[in-house]
């Protein structure tokens, strides 16, 4: 079972601390205002990452080995689609944050159970 409840707070927990740091690391170096509205498109950006890690792992069940490179390749493709598409320029997509969820959102839900 890929969503389990420590899975799903794990991530959770990540992807939150992620979108929060980059937000601002962007504020920091001006490339934002920080205002609670600016960090709107980081937190759906995290959730919309995990949500296609979780399709993806859902979609091709053989990818679940715990490797780095089973998510950064279709990571650097999600990135690329974004931009070609031009999905990247709208306001509520950060492309960054979202290949980030993705990938090690990914490596967390595809972690195996540990039995005790």
């Amino acid at each position: 079972m890929l969503l389990t409840p420590k899975n799903i707070k794990s991530t959770t927990i990540m992807s939150v601390v992620m979108a929060l740091t980059l937000f601002f690391m962007r504020g920091f170096y001006s490339e934002v205002e920080i205002t609670p509205i600016n960090l709107m498109p980081y937190l759906l950006s995290a959730f919309c990452g995990v949500v296609l890690a979780f399709l993806y792992l859902t979609l091709f069940p053989s990818q679940r080995k715990n490797s780095f490179l089973t998510f950064f390749i279709p990571g650097i493709a999600l990135i690329i689609v974004l931009l070609l598409t031009g999905l990247a320029n709208l306001w509520l997509i950060d492309e960054l944050t979202i290949m980030l969820a993705f990938i090690f959102g990914g490596q967390e839900i595809s972690k195996p159970i540990e039995k005790s």
